[in-house]
């Protein structure tokens, strides 16, 4: 009987483990906290007003590089020596406003010249070194072409200078002096059109009013007096022109 009643607490003891143990067994798992949508946006600044601020994106800048160069058609002054000359630019721009409004360190080269016989073969060049500064605003875009217009402001430094081709002279020289016979520097103020295909060619025409006060060298002044001719020590000429040009743009960031 004793044997009977050990052997039934036994039991009862194992069938209660069992069923602690299934029951263990069946219990849910502790689940992840799932990421919330807030945490999947963008990362946000908390300020210690409670206020959320973004983070400032960091501009990209665009940059590129204007080659050009075209034909320069004199006006006044210089249309009486020269029919023509060569116009040159390069300059590194940057863009502000929303890439709306470019701005241009430019450099240039204006350069007229001619064989003139003076007695001699001698070739007669006006040429003016150019440093300023360019502004093109983005107007208008039709199809694969941007019409910009431009302006743009240049300190110049030009000088006259005559250069013998041959030292072969006849006796009906009229003057010998060779050099730089005028020179000056002045500012100039340039306005015109830009049209742009496609982001990399382009065609500019601008009109450049420029109106410096030249020096003549004392050596020409000596020799046109020894002839009976005078001429002022200064005067202003009216280098103004009508420039067509073609260029490239090298864009560097788009």
């Amino acid at each position: 009987m004793k044997t009977l009643c050990i052997r039934c607490v036994l039991w009862v003891f194992s069938m209660l483990f069992i069923q602690r143990a299934a029951q263990a067994q069946e219990a849910p798992a502790p689940q992840a906290t799932a990421p919330s949508a807030t945490s999947l946006s963008s990362p946000v600044i908390m300020l210690e007003n409670g206020k959320q601020k973004k983070p400032k994106v960091k501009k990209v800048w665009k940059f590129a590089v204007d080659i050009d160069a075209g034909f320069s058609n004199p006006s006044s002054d210089l249309k009486e020596a020269f029919k023509g000359g060569l116009a040159a630019s390069i300059g590194f721009k940057t863009a502000f406003l929303k890439d709306k409004l470019w701005l241009r360190p430019v450099g240039g080269l204006k350069y007229y010249w001619k064989n003139a016989d003076l007695g001699e073969t001698k070739r007669e060049a006006f040429r003016t070194y150019k440093a300023g500064l360019e502004l093109q605003y983005n107007a208008y875009t039709k199809n694969s072409y941007t019409f910009f217009p431009i302006i743009r402001v240049d300190e110049n430094f030009s000088s006259n200078n005559i250069t013998p081709k041959s030292d072969d002279k006849t006796t009906t020289a009229q003057f010998n002096t060779n050099g730089k016979i005028m020179s000056g520097s002045s500012y100039s103020i340039d306005a015109g059109i830009m049209v742009v295909r496609s982001g990399d060619l382009y065609v500019k025409l601008d009109y450049e009013y420029y109106k410096p006060e030249l020096t003549v060298s004392p050596e020409l002044i000596q020799e046109m007096l020894t002839a009976g001719l005078y001429m002022p020590t200064k005067k202003v000429y009216n280098c103004s022109s009508i420039n067509l040009s073609v260029g490239v743009n090298l864009n560097f960031k788009k």
